[in-house]
């Protein structure tokens, strides 16, 4: 079947040519073929590849029957590489613990349990929900060619179109023929992609989608110290797909981590490469990041190259959890339902990605969506580390040092202290990290991007009070440095300012209704007579007035909830999950011992007689566990 094509372009061993002329293995190729080939298979989540018994079957498959497969002798099968799964009796662990103790992969796919995705869609992410609720948003429209494989695809294969209503895309869905019959300015051979559909005003899609989310993503989150909200990083994006509508080769935000979880129905196609890899990719493709987000590659070509990839279907209820660096493209197999933001994990290897790309991203001019310089800072304070202490005396050094040269256009230096605010050169679009000109309230330059002769320019910190910051074993948190985070962190100050806003707004409550009492005594006929009527207007201001509290405190938080009943649901279905997991595998070693011990009074029987026939013997019996076992992170 595959041999001649193996030896006209291979030159395999005797041992290998046994294996492939095996009836087991040429069994084996047939079956993997009609489950949708060899790539398919092994990258699935319990593949017949991971068993100890096919181990030198997956060998012949990566060197040759691969090739076979796609007829094409240049495949390296062997740099096809398989994302990690997160199993049902771990799940519980990674529930609690903070993800830099399990997350060390750069591709974690984690299948929440079926009944915590149904609650987690409900009322809320479904096609027919969505047009419902924000059917009238406005959304961008990209026109794409299915069958794109380049990396430098035309106008015609990538473009956005106009904008469109949510309920008007939803429509495209349901009957494309149609849609199309309708709207003619539209080619039948592409598909209509609906990108980065903002959530910012969509309180109760992404209550409800931290609310079953796991929490340890939410608790031990590096952007919760994040001065401001940002659609896709702290705040999610919901991507509605159709069948063939892909996303475009790229790392995210400055290489933090990412989320994705796909809320069904139809599944996803993730094609990834770890980012110590990337470099390779870059040498074959020097202007990688300029042309970042606007190809798609199929994989035969990094194959190829000899550059490890990983090929993941993403099915509904899975979320994949990228590791930081990790360049990425994704294409829609079905019609689906996707939601997406970052994640910074605390630990060094993610520190690290983080800077490299800075230096990308200054390199190439490319405006950063996070405001890195400021956010390392605040992390730093908070959380020490001895990586972020490194990049932080680089980026004061690289400030002193520009300042230096401009030294001659500058007049005179002051320190702004209501500067706390992430700033954004109007000129260079690059983060204003210390020194900067304000040249009128909307308009900021930074220190290389200076405008005149003998300017004032303004500091958001001393540099010599950030040393000192650096240097300390020590520090208290202070005005000075902290400021009004987005998220629930561990700063002191940002907790008395919470609690402080809190009683003030309940002793204002307080003398509201006292003053409220002492004006129904004096009325009190009045009130008799008004008992049936409307809220007084005074008692409306006070409901608006606390509804518009209580949502102003939602929006300054992203909320990390710690006991929720989407929480309780979620552990409730990991404990169940693992109990009968756990009792299969009692069930499996209790038949197995029972063999065990049948075979040693067995063996036992036959050492006494041995024994009582005159013999002397010495007799040892090592009982090996066999249990299922574990994969370590």
């Amino acid at each position: 079947m595959y041999l001649s094509f193996i030896k006209e372009h291979f030159t395999p061993s005797q041992e290998e040519l046994d294996i492939l002329e095996a009836k087991e293995t040429q069994d084996l190729y047939s079956d993997v073929q009609i489950q949708g080939g060899f790539i398919q298979v092994y990258s699935r989540q319990c593949s017949i590849f991971d068993s100890e018994l096919y181990k030198k079957q997956l060998k012949v498959f990566q060197k040759y029957l691969l090739n076979y497969e796609k007829q094409n002798s240049k495949l390296n099968g062997l740099c096809l590489e398989k994302a990690f799964y997160v199993e049902q009796t771990y799940s519980l662990d990674c529930q609690v613990e903070s993800p830099e103790t399990w997350l060390r992969e750069q591709v974690t796919v984690w299948q929440l349990p079926t009944d915590i995705v149904n609650k987690l869609n409900s009322k809320c992410f479904t096609f027919e929900d969505i047009a419902k609720r924000h059917g009238n948003q406005m959304v961008d429209i990209r026109i794409q060619d299915p069958n794109t494989d380049t990396f430098t695809p035309t106008i015609e294969q990538n473009c956005i179109a106009n904008q469109m209503r949510i309920d008007e895309y939803c429509k495209y869905l349901k009957n494309k023929t149609e849609f199309f019959q309708k709207h003619t300015e539209y080619s039948s051979d592409k598909v209509l992609f609906a990108v980065n559909v903002d959530m910012d005003n969509w309180d109760e899609e992404t209550g409800q989608l931290y609310e079953y989310m796991p929490q340890s993503l939410l608790k031990y989150d590096g952007l919760v110290y994040m001065r401001q909200f940002c659609l896709g990083v702290n705040i999610p994006q919901i991507y509605i797909k159709t069948k063939g509508v892909w996303t475009g080769g790229h790392q995210e935000n400055s290489s933090v981590n990412s989320l994705n979880f796909n809320h069904g129905p139809g599944d996803c196609l993730w094609l990834t490469v770890d980012a110590q890899h990337v470099k390779k990719l870059y040498e074959i493709m020097p202007n990688l990041y300029q042309i970042e987000g606007l190809w798609f590659k199929e994989i035969d070509f990094f194959l190829e190259n000899n550059i490890p990839i990983k090929y993941t279907i993403q099915k509904k209820g899975d979320l994949v959890i990228l590791g930081a660096g990790c360049l990425h493209w994704v294409k829609s197999l079905g019609n689906t339902i996707n939601t997406s933001w970052n994640l910074l994990v605390y630990s060094e290897d993610t520190f690290q990605q983080i800077y490299d790309r800075q230096l990308i991203n200054d390199q190439y001019q490319i405006s950063s969506v996070l405001p890195i310089k400021n956010l390392f800072l605040d992390i730093y304070i908070h959380r020490k580390s001895p990586v972020l202490k490194t990049f932080l005396h680089k980026f004061i050094q690289e400030d002193i040092d520009n300042y230096l040269k401009q030294s001659t256009k500058i007049k005179n230096c002051k320190k702004k202290f209501n500067s706390r605010e992430v700033l954004q050169c109007n000129n260079c679009k690059m983060e204003i990290f210390i020194f900067y000109q304000i040249k009128n309230d909307q308009t900021f330059r930074c220190i290389k991007c200076l405008d005149g002769e003998e300017v004032e320019i303004f500091m958001k910190y001393k540099p010599t009070e950030l040393i000192l910051v650096l240097n300390a074993e020590k520090f208290s948190c202070s005005p000075t440095l902290c400021t009004r985070y987005m998220g629930n962190t561990e700063c002191q100050l940002d907790k008395q300012t919470e609690e402080f806003q809190s009683e003030s707004y309940q002793s204002s409550i307080d003398l509201s209704k006292s003053a409220e009492e002492q004006s129904k005594t004096k009325f009190t006929r009045r009130k008799e007579k008004s008992k049936t009527s409307k809220k007084s207007s005074q008692t409306q201001q006070q409901d608006r007035n606390s509804s518009a509290q209580t949502n102003h405190q939602n929006r300054q938080k992203r909320p990390y909830r710690k006991k929720t009943k989407g929480q309780d649901d979620l552990i409730s279905e990991i404990c169940t999950s693992q109990k009968s997991h756990k009792k299969n595998e009692n069930n499996n070693t209790k038949s197995k011992l029972n063999k065990k011990i049948q075979k040693v009074q067995k063996l036992e029987s036959s050492v006494k007689s041995v024994s009582s026939s005159g013999f002397d013997s010495h007799s040892q019996i090592q009982l090996i566990k066999k249990g299922k076992k574990q994969n370590e992170l």
